[in-house]
C-alpha cells in the first residue's frame, strides 16, 4: 500500500468540486464535476490496464481479471458523489481504496483467483432527487426507466432526463450483474457517527444498515397579517410545524433502544416573511431503523401525531411518502474475515451497525457483503468540517486489502 499515492488520488478528486467560499466539496450527483470525477475514476482504472465501461446510470465499473475468469468477482466501491458543500471522505475514501487494492495487486504482482472489480457508483447522495443509492439501486435491479421519469430535482428535471442528457463518455452498456457473477461486495466508508471516536475503535465492522421511511407533510393553513389577525383567530402553519417537529423528536426518543432515529431535515415556509403569519409549511421527515416492523410502528406513531395536532389546530395536511427502504442484515461470514484480518494488523475493531445508508445494503440484495467503517472526527459528515486522520486511512485501506486478497482466494467460502 503506498499512502503517498492514496493521499495524491483524493486530493486529486477533490480539485474538482471544492467550493473556494466554504472550503466544502461540490459534486452533486450528474453534475459537471461529478461527471469529470467518473471520467478521472475511469482514466485511473484504465491505466491499471483493467476493463471500464459506464453503464446507463453512469456508473464507473471497471474488471481485473483473475486466474479463473468464468468465477464470480469479489466486487469492490462506493460513491464519488456530495452533498452540497460536503466533505472530502464520505464516499470518495471507499472509491479510492479499491482502486488502492487494485494498484497495490499490480505492484505486487499479485493474480487473485477471483476476478476483481471495482466500482464509482453514481447519486448515492439523496441530495438532489430525494432519494438516495440511486446508481447501486440501479446496479442491482431495483429501479428502472419508469421509476426515473418519476423521480425530480428541484429544477423538475426528472432522472430519466439528466441521465438521457449526460455526454458520450456514458456509454448505454447495460449492466449484467447478478447473484451469480458477485461472490462478494466489501465498501469501506467514514463512520459518519461518534461511535467509534468515542468508544476509541480503530475498525467498525459493520453488522446491519438502518434504512429509511421517508415522507412530505404539506400543511396549509391561512396566510394573513401578523399584526391584524388576532391569535385566537389563527390559522398558523408554521406553529403547526413547530409543533409536529419537537413532537416527532420525542416519538424517536421513546424508540432509542431500539435503534430509531427520526428527523425533521427540510422545512418550506411561505410566505416567510416577518409580517405574515405562515399559510403553508412543507416539511420533510427521515425515520430510520434496522428492524423495519419498529420503524413501521415509529412512522404510525408520528402520522397519528400529525393527524391529531392538524386536526386541533384545523390546518389541512396532506401527507405523502418518499419511499422506504428495506434494513440490511450484512454477511457474519465477512465481518468474521475483517475481525481474523484486523487482530494480525494490530487493530482494534468493534462491530456495529450503520444508521447512514450505503451502496452496500443494496448489494447485499446479491451477494455477501460487509462494509469496514473508520472513525472521523467528532462523528462530523457532510461537512466541509468532516476529517480523518492519514493513520485512520492507512488502518482502513490496508484491512481493506487484505479482506479483498482473502475473499479473492477459491478456497474462501462463504
Amino acid at each position: 500500500m503506498n499512502i503517498h499515492r492514496i493521499l495524491s488520488t483524493l486530493n486529486s478528486f477533490n480539485n474538482l468540486g471544492i467550493s473556494t467560499k466554504l472550503e466544502g466539496i461540490n459534486r452533486l450527483a450528474f453534475t459537471h464535476n461529478e461527471r469529470l470525477a467518473a471520467l478521472k475514476f475511469s482514466m485511473y482504472c484504465q491505466e491499471l490496464g483493467m476493463h471500464v465501461y459506464f453503464d446507463k446510470i453512469g456508473n464507473v465499473i471497471a474488471r481485473k481479471e483473475g486466474k479463473y475468469n468464468d468465477l464470480p468477482a469479489v466486487v469492490i466501491g462506493s460513491h464519488i458523489d456530495t452533498v452540497p458543500e460536503g466533505g472530502q471522505y464520505d464516499g470518495l475514501l471507499g472509491v479510492v481504496g479499491a482502486l488502492e487494492v487494485v494498484r497495490h495487486l499490480h505492484d505486487m504482482n499479485i493474480v487473485t483467483d477471483h476476478p476483481i472489480e471495482i466500482i464509482a457508483f453514481s447519486c448515492e447522495e439523496s441530495a438532489r432527487f430525494n432519494v438516495a443509492t440511486v446508481g447501486s439501486k440501479y446496479l442491482c435491479g431495483m429501479l428502472n426507466e419508469e421509476d426515473m421519469k418519476t423521480l425530480k430535482d428541484a429544477e423538475g428535471q426528472t432522472l430519466l432526463d439528466v441521465v438521457q442528457s449526460m455526454t458520450s463518455t456514458d456509454s448505454n452498456h447495460t449492466s449484467n450483474h447478478n447473484n451469480n457473477n458477485m461472490k462478494a461486495f466489501l465498501e469501506l466508508h467514514i463512520e459518519q457517527g461518534p461511535i467509534l471516536e468515542n468508544k476509541q475503535k480503530d475498525i467498525g465492522i459493520v453488522t446491519h444498515i438502518a434504512a429509511p421511511e421517508r415522507f412530505k407533510v404539506q400543511l396549509t393553513g391561512t396566510t394573513s397579517h401578523s399584526g391584524s389577525t388576532p391569535m385566537p383567530m389563527r390559522k398558523d402553519a408554521m406553529t403547526c410545524g413547530a409543533e409536529i417537529i419537537v413532537n416527532v423528536e420525542s416519538i424517536a426518543n421513546q424508540y432509542h433502544q431500539d435503534g430509531i432515529v427520526a428527523t425533521v431535515g427540510g422545512v418550506d415556509v411561505t410566505p416567510n416573511t416577518m409580517n405574515a403569519v405562515p399559510g403553508d409549511v412543507t416539511l420533510l421527515i427521515d425515520i430510520r431503523g434496522i428492524d423495519k416492523e419498529v420503524r413501521s410502528t415509529v412512522a404510525h406513531e408520528i402520522k397519528t401525531m400529525i393527524e391529531q395536532i392538524t386536526q386541533n389546530r384545523k390546518i389541512d395536511v396532506a401527507i405523502d411518502s418518499l419511499g422506504q427502504d428495506t434494513p440490511v442484515k450484512l454477511s457474519e461470514s465477512i465481518a468474521n474475515i475483517i475481525e481474523e484480518k484486523a487482530k494480525l494488523q494490530n487493530l482494534n475493531a468493534y462491530k456495529m451497525f450503520s444508521g447512514a445508508g450505503h451502496d452496500a445494503m443494496n448489494m447485499a440484495n446479491f451477494c455477501p457483503t460487509s462494509m469496514i467503517f473508520i472513525p472521523c472526527k467528532d462523528g462530523i459528515s457532510h461537512s466541509p468540517k468532516e476529517s480523518v486522520t492519514t493513520e485512520q486511512i492507512e488502518n482502513g485501506i490496508s484491512l481493506l486489502i487484505d479482506t479483498a486478497i482473502d475473499l479473492a482466494s477459491s478456497s474462501t467460502k462463504l
